[in-house]
């Protein structure tokens, strides 16, 4: 086969295949390279801004890899069987669909592995109890303030009221976290206490 037979049949409709997927993966590439979230393996056609990793199975990233290497390896089949044999188009379509499904299961175990690696990046306040917290914003008797506190490996600065309502801590005090309110507010006490 000579590079100009693919713009002839049977050749074109697997050439198209793997040009398209080609194109389309290489666009998805560029796209994650510049921090532009386009379906890595999100929810289907179309889905912008994925960020679950969750395998689903049209997703552009399975659409295209199964066009890719599908046609590829359709072409490749074509040159294998002789012009004049009754299985040659059966055979590349058959090897089309073969060789791009195992790139969709593949890509669904790739999104699996993603998904058990991804941590879910929600600090939960209760872990900070315990710890040694630095004032960032003042905390005035009875008032919500803010503190930094190293959370989950994470330097986070989170909303803190004293335990004792009479109390003021300013601004570079180191306290102590001895309890949540609410769920997302610290309570603090004296780092001496």
């Amino acid at each position: 086969m000579e590079f100009s037979n693919i713009f002839e049949m049977p050749y074109m409709p697997f050439a198209l295949l793997a040009f398209g997927g080609g194109l389309l993966f290489t666009i998805q590439l560029l796209l994650s390279f510049i921090g532009v979230g386009m379906d890595t393996a999100g929810s289907g056609i179309g889905d912008l801004g994925a960020s679950d990793y969750s395998f689903k199975f049209l997703s552009i990233m399975s659409i295209s890899s199964f066009c890719m290497v599908g046609g590829i390896f359709g072409l490749y089949a074509l040159t294998l069987f002789d012009p004049d044999s009754g299985w040659r188009i059966p055979a590349a379509v058959i090897t089309t669909l073969i060789t791009g499904g195992i790139m969709v299961y593949l890509s669904g175990l790739i999104s699996s592995a993603l998904a058990k690696i991804q941590g879910s990046g929600t600090v939960k306040a209760a872990n900070a109890v315990g710890k040694t917290a630095k004032v960032y914003l003042t905390i005035k008797p009875g008032k919500i303030g803010r503190v930094e506190v190293d959370v989950q490996g994470r330097r986070k600065y989170i909303d803190a009221v004293a335990q004792d309502p009479s109390k003021e801590f300013k601004t570079g005090e180191l306290v102590k976290v001895v309890s949540v309110k609410d769920e997302d507010i610290l309570v603090v006490t004296g780092s001496d206490s």
